[in-house]
């Protein structure tokens, strides 16, 4: 199994976990409407957002995203530090893929911000 790589700045989780809605639904041209479940397990999502990443670290994240993680094919381990007492390792894939911005310049090098949304195998 992959792991998602060690950078230099932390990943931040900017969400709890939002839990995707599992339920089809197919509306009748009376107006009810018929459900049913569209998966049994229900499968959660998170925002993820780092900041001031240095160059090597932006090569670094877009070289696992292209040749390991194969955009959105291949499912990673992602861990979880927002409890330092009990982390949890969670498999994940991209769900949308790393987006980067200019951060400017910070001690004289140019960083940039990525977001993305990663999503429970």
């Amino acid at each position: 199994m992959l792991n998602f790589p060690r950078l230099s700045r932390k990943p931040a989780l900017k969400t709890r976990g939002t839990t995707l809605d599992p339920t089809l639904r197919d509306s009748m041209e009376n107006g009810m409407e018929s459900t049913r479940a569209r998966f049994t397990r229900p499968r959660r999502q998170w925002e993820v957002s780092i900041d001031a990443l240095t160059p090597a670290d932006a090569r670094k994240l877009q070289t696992f995203v292209e040749l390991e993680a194969v955009f959105g094919a291949n499912p990673f381990l992602f861990r979880d530090n927002r409890d330092p007492r009990h982390p949890e390792q969670l498999t994940v894939r991209f769900s949308t893929l790393p987006a980067f911005v200019d951060a400017g310049s910070i001690a004289s090098e140019f960083r940039q911000n990525v977001t993305f949304t990663i999503r429970e195998v």
